[in-house]
C-alpha cells in the first residue's frame, strides 16, 4: 500500500469522488488534487450545460459523502492511476483505517456500490493481500447494504427531491415568494469571496442559484470563462480561499433579499448568508478582504450601519485592500471598538478583551439599572438579568460604543458606559425587554445617555405591558446554593456520586489561579472548589501584585479568558485534603482547560497525578509540545541539554546501582515451565505455572467456585480494588476476579486474576466471594518481554496488529520456558521465553529475539533485567540493529525513534 498521506477535503464532487487540498504556503492558494474513491461507484451526478440528468440518488450519495468530510482534515492513500493519470485510492475521516474508511461507510449505508473492476481484481493471482482485504470488507457491505434494502438497494425508494439548475418560472417570483425567509442552503461553489453559486434545499426541490453577498463587493476573480479575458483584482485569491475554507460545502441559511441589477432573468439574487460561525459578509468587512456596495446595501435588513462601521475600522487599519487608503476613517475612531466578553461583573457590568490594545476593560451598560438588591422582590432578578447575559454573550464578540464616562460620586468609583451588541444585540435592549433591568431617566439638557436611548425605551414599555421580570409583580427570591467544598467530610458525600456520572455540566463561577476554580452545578444547585488534576501552574498574584510566581498572572488570565463563566463538563477524580475536587474540565467536547495550559507553556504537568489520570497521553503530548514551540516556562527549554541530563541521570543511577547493588545486577537464573494465558499489549502478558500440581489446583478450584456460589445482598456495590466472583460471559463460568474500575450505570471493569483478561460486567454478574478462595495465590502473574520496549507512542496504532500477530503465533497454545530476568518491586516480573522444542536456550532463538530480530522493538537499556544482563542487551541490540538495517517490520520505512 502507498504512504498514507494527510489533507483537508475542498468538497465532495459526487458520492465517489472529492477534491483535496494541502497545506498552504504563504498567502497562495494550497495545492489541491482530485481523488476519486477506489473500488466503489456511486450513481453520477448530471451536466446541466450538457443537458445530462441526474441519475438516481446521485444527490443523496453526494450529500452522504459531504456531511461527512467537506472541510474535515483526512487521511489518504492513493491506490492506483488510470493511464490519464487520475488517481483512486480510500480516504479515512479518523485514525481506524478499517472502521474510519469512508468507501466502506458509503458502501455500507447502500450510498454505492463495488465496480467490477474490483470483483475482478480479486480473482487474479496477483492482487495485492491489501487490496484483496479491502476489496472483501467493501463486499461484505454491500451485501450487508442489499440484504438491509438501503439506499440503491430498497427496491421501493422514496421520491426524491429534484436538483433545479435553472427556474421553471421568472426568476423574480421565486423571489416574491422566498423574500426574507431563512432557506436552508449548502454553499456549491464560490466564483469570488462575494459572489457563489448555492443550492437552496426547499420542499420539493434543490434550487441551484447564484447568489451575490448583500451589501458588499469583494476583489474580482474571473478565470478560464470562454469568450472573455481573465481578471484577477489583488486579493482576490486570497478573499476568495478564505471564504472557500470557511464556507464552501457547508450548511449555511440563505435570506434572499433581491435580484442583481440587470439579473432578473437569469437568476443572480442578492441576500445574506448565515453561518454557525456568524455574518461572512461583515467578516469579509472587517478583515478588509471587501468593501460596502452602496447599490446592494439598501437591501439589507436593518440597514448597513454595521457594515460601515466595520468598515471605518478597517480603513484606519489600512490592511490588504485599504493599504493605500488616505481618506478619514471616523468621525470619533476611538469610540468604537471590538471586543471579546470575559467576565459578567453584574447585571449591568461587564469586562471585554480588547484585542487592540491587548488589555481587558470594564464597561457599564449605559442608560440602565440593575434589579435593586437590596429590594426583596427584585434581588433573584439581579441574578437572572447576570445569568442572562452570560448566556448570551459570554465569550462572544461584540461591538463596544463608548457613550460617556460617569466619574467618580460619592462611594461610586467611575465608570465607563457603554452601548455594547453582541452579533447586533443590544445587551441593554435584551436586559430591558425580558424585563431584567431599568431605564435610567435624564434631564433635557443631560446628553450623557445611551446612543440606543430610544430604544431602550421602546423595550421598557414592551416589557411593562407584557409584564415581564421586575413589571410581572411577581416577587424572586435570590436562590443559595450548597457548597460541597466546604470539607473534606462533605466533599467525601458527593465525590463517589460524582465519579461514577461522568462528565457533568457546570459554570464556572470564578478563577483564582489557572488550575483553580469555583464551579456551579446548575442540576444539582451545588457550587464546588475545583482544581485540574495532572498539572501545576504557576501560583498566581495576589490583588496588590505580590507573592506570585512568574507566568501566574499569564496562567490565571488563560483560564480567565477561557473559561470563565463558560458552560464546561467536568470529570472527577478524587478530593483534597481541604475538600477541593480534583479532575478534568472540557471547554468543549475535545478541548480539555489542562491541556491549553500545558500547550502554552503556562502549567507543566506533575507526574504523579498525570499518570494516575486517564488523559496521561493527553497532558504530556501538550508539554512536549510546548517544549518543542518553547513556550512560556519552556523558552529557554534545550531539548539536547535535557536529553543530555536524562542520560547523565540514568548513567548515574546505573553507576549507583553498580556499585550498591553489585551483588544483585548479575544475570539471573530461574527457569519457570509456564503457559501464556492473555496478551495485554506488544510488550505485556499474564502468565500461569505450567506444573500439573498448579493446574490441578486451579481446576479443583474452578469445581469448588461454581457450586459455591454466596447469595447477592441487596447492597451489593463492590468497589475499585474489591475481589468478587465474576460469570465469565464466554461460558457462563463463575471465576475470581478483580474490580479495576466503577463505571456508570451499575458496570464495573473486572480482571480476572487466574488468567489475566479483562471484561465489562453488569452488577447481576458479580457475586461475593467467599474468604476460602480470597486467600489462594492468584494463578496467573504479569510479566513482559525482558531487555525490550516500544520506540514511541505512535508504535501501538501503527504496528499494533503486526506485533500481536508475531507474538501470537510464537506462545499461543505452547507451553514455554521463561527465564525470569528481573523482579521489580511493584511492576511485572520481567521474563524471556523460550519454546522447549527448539533445543536448548538461546537468546536469539527465545520469544525476545524473535520480536527484536522481527523488527517490532527496540533494546531497553534502563530497564531492571538490562542492568542484570548487559550480555544479553548487547545482543538484542545487535539483533535490533539488523532489523533496522533490513527495514523489517516497523523499520520499513527508516528509523521509527527518530524526531520528525
Amino acid at each position: 500500500m502507498n504512504q498514507l498521506q494527510g489533507a483537508t477535503v475542498k468538497l465532495a464532487l459526487s458520492g465517489d469522488s472529492i477534491v483535496l487540498r494541502g497545506a498552504q504556503k504563504g498567502n497562495n492558494p494550497p495545492p489541491e488534487r482530485t481523488l476519486g474513491l477506489a473500488y466503489i461507484q456511486a450513481p453520477h451526478l448530471g451536466n446541466a450545460k450538457k443537458n445530462v440528468p441526474d441519475e438516481a440518488f446521485s444527490l443523496e450519495s453526494r450529500e452522504f459523502l459531504r456531511r461527512r468530510i467537506a472541510g474535515k482534515v483526512v487521511k489518504f492513500v492513493v491506490r492506483y492511476k488510470t493511464p490519464s493519470g487520475r488517481e483512486y485510492g480510500s480516504v479515512y475521516i479518523g485514525p481506524n483505517l478499517i472502521e474510519d474508511d469512508m468507501s466502506i461507510k458509503l458502501v455500507h449505508e447502500g450510498r454505492a456500490k463495488v465496480t467490477d473492476q474490483a470483483r475482478n481484481k480479486l480473482n487474479r493471482s496477483d492482487v495485492n493481500p491489501d487490496e484483496a482485504d479491502l476489496i472483501d470488507r467493501l463486499l461484505d457491505a454491500e451485501q450487508a447494504a442489499r440484504d438491509s434494502k438501503r439506499g440503491i438497494w430498497d427496491p421501493s425508494p422514496q421520491p426524491s427531491r429534484p436538483r433545479l439548475t435553472i427556474f421553471d418560472d421568472d426568476a423574480s417570483k421565486f423571489l416574491a415568494k422566498h423574500k426574507g425567509r431563512e432557506l436552508r442552503a449548502t454553499v456549491e461553489q464560490v466564483r469570488d469571496a462575494s459572489t457563489m453559486r448555492v443550492m437552496l434545499h426547499l420542499p420539493n426541490a434543490h434550487q441551484m442559484i447564484t447568489l451575490m453577498l448583500a451589501g458588499i463587493k469583494a476583489p474580482m476573480v474571473r478565470t478560464n470563462v470562454p469568450g472573455q479575458a481573465d481578471i484577477v483584482e489583488p486579493f482576490g485569491e486570497e478573499a476568495r480561499f478564505n471564504v472557500e475554507i470557511r464556507m464552501l460545502q457547508q450548511d449555511v441559511k440563505v435570506r434572499l433579499e433581491g435580484m442583481s441589477q440587470g439579473n432578473a432573468a437569469n437568476g443572480t439574487f442578492v441576500g445574506t448568508v448565515i453561518h454557525s460561525a456568524g455574518n461572512i459578509a461583515e467578516w469579509l468587512v472587517s478583515s478588509s478582504f471587501a468593501k460596502v456596495a452602496d447599490w446592494s446595501a439598501a437591501y439589507l435588513e436593518g440597514g448597513a450601519a454595521h457594515l460601515r462601521q466595520l468598515e471605518r475600522a478597517a480603513k484606519a487599519n489600512r490592511m490588504r485592500i485599504w493599504k493605500g487608503f488616505t481618506g478619514q476613517t471616523s468621525q470619533s475612531p476611538s469610540k468604537t471598538f471590538e471586543a471579546t466578553v470575559i467576565r459578567i461583573v453584574s447585571g449591568d457590568t461587564v469586562v471585554v478583551y480588547d484585542e487592540a490594545r491587548d488589555t481587558d476593560r470594564e464597561f457599564q451598560l449605559s442608560s440602565i439599572r440593575q434589579p435593586r438588591m437590596s429590594d426583596p422582590d427584585q434581588a433573584g432578578y439581579t441574578e437572572k438579568a447576570r445569568e442572562s447575559l452570560r448566556r448570551l454573550c459570554i465569550g462572544k464578540p461584540v461591538t463596544v460604543t463608548i457613550d460617556f464616562h460617569k466619574p467618580a460620586h460619592e462611594n461610586f468609583r467611575a465608570r465607563d458606559c457603554a452601548t455594547i451588541k453582541c452579533k447586533g444585540t443590544d445587551l441593554g435592549v435584551h436586559l430591558v425587554k425580558s424585563g431584567l433591568a431599568g431605564v435610567l431617566r435624564y434631564r433635557a439638557d443631560d446628553g450623557d445617555r445611551s446612543s440606543n436611548y430610544d430604544e431602550l425605551l421602546v423595550a421598557e414599555a414592551h416589557a411593562q405591558e407584557n409584564k415581564q421580570g421586575i413589571h410581572s409583580g411577581k416577587p424572586k427570591a435570590v436562590t443559595k446554593a450548597s457548597d460541597a467544598s466546604e470539607n473534606a467530610t462533605r466533599a467525601r458525600s458527593f465525590i463517589s456520586h460524582w465519579q461514577r456520572s461522568g462528565r457533568i455540566p457546570c459554570v464556572v463561577e470564578h478563577a483564582s489561579a489557572g488550575a483553580r476554580l469555583r464551579l456551579y452545578i446548575p442540576k444539582e444547585n451545588v457550587k464546588l472548589t475545583f482544581v485540574l488534576g495532572g498539572v501545576r501552574c504557576p501560583r498566581a498574584p495576589r490583588k496588590d501584585g505580590a507573592d506570585g510566581e512568574p507566568l501566574g498572572a499569564d496562567a490565571l488570565a488563560y483560564t480567565t479568558r477561557h473559561a470563565m463563566q463558560r458552560n464546561v463538563e467536568v470529570e472527577f477524580e478524587g478530593i483534597d485534603k481541604s475538600g477541593g475536587f480534583i479532575g478534568s474540565l472540557w471547554l468543549s467536547k475535545d478541548i480539555n482547560l489542562a491541556e491549553g495550559l500545558l500547550e502554552q507553556g503556562l502549567a507543566s504537568v506533575h507526574g504523579m497525578s498525570a499518570d494516575q489520570s486517564q488523559h496521561a497521553n493527553l497532558l504530556y503530548a501538550a508539554e512536549r509540545n510546548a517544549k518543542s514551540a518553547k513556550r512560556g516556562m519552556w523558552a529557554e527549554f534545550n531539548a539536547d541539554e535535557e536529553a543530555r541530563k536524562a542520560d547523565e541521570k540514568a548513567k548515574q543511577e546505573q553507576e549507583r546501582l553498580a556499585s550498591t547493588k553489585a551483588d544483585q545486577l548479575k544475570p539471573r537464573i530461574e527457569f519457570l515451565d509456564v503457559m501464556v494465558s492473555e496478551l495485554v499489549s506488544p510488550m505485556s502478558m499474564f502468565i500461569q505455572i505450567a506444573k500439573q500440581s498448579k493446574v490441578a489446583e486451579l481446576e479443583t478450584m474452578m469445581a469448588d467456585l461454581a457450586v459455591s456460589q454466596m447469595p447477592k445482598p441487596a447492597d451489593f456495590a463492590p468497589k475499585a480494588g474489591q475481589l468478587v466472583s465474576a460469570c465469565y460471559t464466554v461460558g457462563d463460568e463463575w471465576h475470581r476476579a478483580k474490580i479495576l474500575k466503577v463505571l456508570p450505570g451499575s458496570e464495573y471493569l473486572v480482571s480476572y486474576i487466574d488468567f489475566g483478561n479483562s471484561e465489562t460486567l453488569a452488577i447481576d454478574r458479580l457475586r461475593p466471594l467467599s474468604s476460602k478462595f480470597a486467600s489462594t495465590e492468584a494463578h496467573a502473574q504479569e510479566a513482559q518481554l525482558a531487555f525490550l520496549n516500544l520506540p514511541n507512542d505512535d508504535f501501538v496504532s501503527d504496528y499494533a496488529t503486526e506485533t500481536y500477530a508475531q507474538l501470537r503465533q510464537l506462545v499461543e497454545g505452547r507451553q514455554l520456558v521463561a527465564n525470569v530476568e528481573a523482579r521489580p518491586s511493584n511492576a511485572p516480573i520481567q521474563i524471556t521465553l523460550y519454546d522447549p522444542a527448539l533445543g536448548r536456550p538461546v537468546l536469539e532463538k527465545s520469544v525476545n529475539g524473535e520480536i527484536a530480530f522481527a523488527g517490532y522493538a527496540v533494546a531497553d537499556k534502563r530497564a531492571l533485567s538490562s542492568l542484570h544482563n548487559s550480555s544479553a542487551l548487547a545482543q538484542i541490540e545487535s539483533l535490533v540493529d539488523e532489523a533496522r538495517n533490513a527495514h523489517r517490520g516497523m523499520w520499513e520505512y527508516g528509523d521509527a525513534t527518530a524526531d520528525e
